[in-house]
Formats: structure tokens, C-alpha cells, sequence
């Protein structure tokens, strides 16, 4: 990271975005579940009615329940309530939508905002989608590795094959967590026992069947653009990592993570996710005010700007850090 390290007052005014509106934060809890809720009910009652027609609803459910994903990060880190206890209970009922452990992975997700692009913090199996590997690391590898690591960041695997594993499976088992971390383990626990009596109880009243296709056809297109979103706000041309000490929050929020500028209705749906460089560098800020941070704050006009076509090129690039030219190449690129 070179040359960022911002001033006391930029951080103090960024800071000054922090803070929930509770009528705001409500109004979006309440609208974006009951939507998801209700297209839900629309796609069962259809195809209990023969109505196949009503799967056209489904892309829909997936935008709320990406949304919904962003309020349960949000209630992750404190920002969409001033109270702890209404961002607790409102993440632990989003997770239910979102089939995310709500504690589980808020401290996991704690861990990624303290050290995200630092070369020394490597190696967590949370942070599988923003973590990388040097070209020195990958050149010492037998051939046989360098084959499955090839195969293991092949995006049709990363962005197609692995999202709904990690949703379906993976969230269902404390992976990568210590044994001290007892609440975090029980809210797995917790969380897959109250899917299960919901799961079956749904099962009871539309069939198996119907279930596991909705529960399918909603959830995959969200996982797939869930995990895009984080891949490519860490993945990207230009992205910079740090060793510590040299590494500072401030820097790597600028230089480590891209601003993905969306449509109104994406903007909507991703809560503003994709202005991602503020999120980092004051994650106590609402996604509803994250936008309006960055525009008043001209020192950010330097981040990093994709549009949905530049993500989805940088999805299949940018691996692997070369650190004699302190940049992320391709693995094409390296012999």
C-alpha cells in the first residue's frame, strides 16, 4: 500500500456516516422479508395449483434473498440498529432466509474486516473467495498441485459449482471455527434444527419435491451472485496486498477493495454492497448511506470502478500475487 494512509479528519468525517436511521433500517427489514415471504407463498400456492408458470417468480425471491443477506451483514456488524440486541435477533431471523449461521458467520466475517489483503493473515478457509496464493508459492509447488489449484480457481468451479455447496452444505458444519468459539458453534447448530422442523414442516403441507426445487431454483442464482459480488470486490486488477506492519485499514479499503457501480434497481437489490471501499473502511455505516459517503468524500475518486461486464472478466483473472511486481497476474501468465 503506497501513500494512502488518510488524515485524522478525512477518517473522522467518514466516520460521521456511521449511525442508523430506525425507521429506515425497519422499513427495509420489514418490506425486503415480507416481499421474499410473499413470492414464496405466490410460487408454492402455483405449483400446488399446477400453475408451473409461477417458477418466473424465483429470480425475483433471489434478489430479495440477496438483499436480505445484506441486511444480516449489516446486523453483523452493528450497523443497521443502534441496539445490539435488534441486530442480533434480526440477523439470526435473516439467516433463516439466507441458510447463514448468523453468529457463525459474523465472526468469521469479523476476522476478514480485520485483516482482508494482508499477506500475513493468509490461509483462513473463510476467506476462500479473498484470500490468494504468491507466484513464488504456486512455482514451488509439484505438478500435481499446480494442476489442482489450476482446476480449484477455475471460475466455472469457484462461481458456478461451489456457491450452493458452501449454502446448502458447508454453512451446515462449524467449519475452520475453534472450540472456544461455543455460541458461534450452537448458532450452527441452532440454525440447522430450526431449518429442519421448517423444512419439514413445508414438506408436510406442498411435497418434498416442490421444496427442494424452489429452495433450488431460489437460493442457487443467489448464492452465485453472493459469491461473484465478494470475489470480485477483492479480486481485481490493481488490488494491492500489504505485509504487516505496513498494512493499514485505511489503505487496503482504498486499494484492496473495488467499487462496483450498478443499476438503481442492483443498487437495490445488492444494498449497495458494491461500494464496498467504504463498507471496509467504516463498516458501522447503514448500506443506505454508503453511497452518499463516497460521493462527498473526492479522495475516493481513485478507487477502483467495475461495471458488471468488468466483474465478470475479472472473475476468471488475477490469482495469483506476484509480489517482485506487487500485483495480482494470471495464472496463464505464469510458467
Amino acid at each position: 500500500m503506497k501513500g494512502l494512509i488518510y488524515p485524522d479528519e478525512t477518517a473522522k468525517s467518514v466516520r460521521k456516516y456511521q449511525g442508523s436511521h430506525f425507521w429506515t433500517s425497519l422499513f427495509q427489514v420489514v418490506s425486503t422479508v415480507s416481499l421474499l415471504l410473499f413470492c414464496y407463498v405466490l410460487i408454492y400456492v402455483g405449483l400446488m395449483r399446477g400453475w408451473w408458470w409461477s417458477l418466473v417468480l424465483t429470480p425475483l425471491a433471489s434478489g430479495l434473498s440477496i438483499r436480505t443477506f445484506v441486511l444480516q451483514h449489516d446486523c453483523g456488524h452493528g450497523s443497521l440498529f443502534r441496539n445490539r440486541w435488534a441486530n442480533d435477533v434480526t440477523g439470526w431471523l435473516c439467516s433463516l432466509l439466507t441458510l447463514t449461521p448468523y453468529d457463525h458467520w459474523k465472526k468469521h466475517h469479523a476476522l476478514h474486516h480485520g485483516s482482508w489483503n494482508n499477506m500475513d493473515t493468509r490461509g483462513r478457509l473463510s476467506d476462500l473467495y479473498s484470500d490468494c496464493m504468491t507466484v513464488a508459492e504456486y512455482r514451488k509447488m509439484t505438478r500435481l498441485k499446480k494442476f489442482l489449484y489450476r482446476m480449484s480457481k477455475n471460475p466455472v468451479l469457484t462461481v458456478f459449482l461451489m456457491p450452493p455447496v458452501i449454502f446448502f452444505i458447508v454453512y451446515r458444519f462449524a467449519f475452520d471455527t475453534p472450540r472456544h468459539w461455543i455460541r458461534e458453534r450452537a448458532g450452527v447448530y441452532g440454525t440447522n434444527l430450526c431449518l429442519l422442523a421448517g423444512g419439514f414442516a413445508l414438506s408436510w403441507l406442498v411435497g418434498v419435491k416442490l421444496v427442494m426445487l424452489v429452495s433450488f431454483m431460489v437460493i442457487y442464482p443467489a448464492a452465485v451472485t453472493g459469491v461473484w459480488l465478494f470475489l470480485v470486490q477483492h479480486k481485481f486488477e490493481g488490488v494491492q496486498w500489504a505485509e504487516h506492519p505496513q498494512w493499514n485499514s485505511y489503505d487496503a479499503a482504498v486499494t484492496g477493495c473495488s467499487f462496483l457501480r450498478f443499476s438503481r434497481i442492483m443498487r437495490w437489490f445488492t444494498g449497495d454492497i458494491g461500494t464496498h471501499h467504504i463498507h471496509h473502511m467504516a463498516p458501522g455505516i447503514p448500506n443506505y448511506r454508503l453511497l452518499a459517503c463516497h460521493d462527498a468524500h473526492p479522495v475516493f475518486q481513485g478507487v477502483k470502478i467495475l461495471n458488471w461486464r468488468d466483474g465478470v472478466r475479472e472473475a476468471r483473472l488475477n490469482v495469483l500475487w506476484d509480489e517482485d511486481m506487487q500485483a495480482m497476474v494470471d495464472l496463464r501468465s505464469v510458467t
